[in-house]
């Protein structure tokens, strides 16, 4: 891929992400990246309608207005022969999108940005950056989770808790997650629950904990994370070589304390596991469970699974 000219490209477009998309930004991406043929569904068709030099072939899918969209789009353009397919979105979005059989190539306009598929492990990006000539591929390891009959992947974390962060009239800031889903933001505080988490190999429980939390979280080990609110724990993990931490916090993380609210529930208490590819971290509780900070349900049991190369990117070389 280093240097290959991307000749056929999907585009995987979350108009709902961040502070929204810009028309002129899809299309200048698109004119950089200059593919002979884009495939997109009505929303990408919109955006880059009247774009010359590129044939536009729509991809056709029922429409819900939330996730089930950009997997629905990205099982459709893996029937596809194609050289890579663009995301525009947040954290999410692109874990939605990992399920591609072809390389991804994450440009990110979300609230956060943090994820690791980003091409240029940047919360912003300028039009320059995009190089066809200087991208590489690079496999990604991350998290699986599954709740009843549903699969994801994440490759920031997996959250336990009421609360994700999301932009409301511009501003990031904490929302109801349950609410979320329904399609409404609400500023919201979290809320603490009780829980269990259990760490098990080939069915024998190697670790376990329980109690009232305010967040529950699943991460890769990276030092990435290490100043992510599991710092100690996250900290120690990844010394020690383990592929991925749950940390299990006493209050919630995802809110912004004021000096004095904090100092009120102040002193954190985090207690953290370690688990291992091929281990299992089974979570017991009654409350809302998120993967890259977009809400997945209500759950009462949920496992995670570490994974090695689930997806692979295209990355900018230095």
């Amino acid at each position: 891929m280093e240097g290959k000219k991307l000749e056929k490209i999907g585009l995987v477009i979350n108009p709902k992400a961040g502070r929204g998309i810009d028309s002129e930004l899809v299309k200048s991406v698109v004119e950089r990246l200059s593919p002979l043929e884009v495939f997109c569904s009505e929303i990408g068709e919109g955006l880059i309608k009247g774009l010359g030099g590129s044939k536009i072939n729509l991809v056709e899918i029922d429409y819900k207005g939330n996730y089930e969209d950009t997997i629905k789009l990205v099982e459709e353009l893996n029937k596809l022969d194609l050289d890579a397919v663009v995301v525009f979105g947040g954290d999410g979005t692109m874990s939605d999108a990992s399920i591609s059989k072809h390389p991804l190539l994450c440009l990110p306009t979300g609230t956060t940005n943090v994820s690791p598929l980003i091409f240029n492990d940047s919360p912003t990006f300028s039009i320059e950056e995009i190089e066809p000539q200087k991208f590489t591929r690079k496999q990604i390891g991350g998290l699986v989770v599954r709740v009843d009959d549903l699969s994801f992947n994440a490759f920031n974390d997996v959250v336990v808790g009421s609360t994700i962060l999301s932009t409301v009239n511009g501003k990031k800031t904490q929302v109801d997650a349950e609410l979320f889903l329904k399609g409404e933001k609400v500023e919201s505080k979290p809320k603490k629950f009780k829980a269990r988490v259990e760490i098990a190999k080939d069915g024998e429980i190697l670790k376990m904990t329980a109690g009232i939390f305010g967040n529950i979280f699943v991460s890769p080990t990276s030092e990435r994370y290490l100043g992510k609110g599991i710092t100690g724990g996250a900290a120690i993990s990844t010394f020690a070589g383990f592929k991925a931490v749950v940390a299990c916090t006493s209050e919630g993380m995802i809110y912004r304390y004021s000096k004095e609210g904090l100092r009120e529930v102040e002193p954190f208490v985090t207690t953290s596991l370690s688990f291992d590819e091929g281990e299992t971290v089974r979570i017991h509780a009654d409350e809302v469970i998120s993967r890259d900070g977009t809400p997945i349900k209500r759950f009462r049991h949920a496992e995670v699974e570490y994974r090695e190369n689930l997806v692979e990117v295209l990355k900018v070389r230095g």
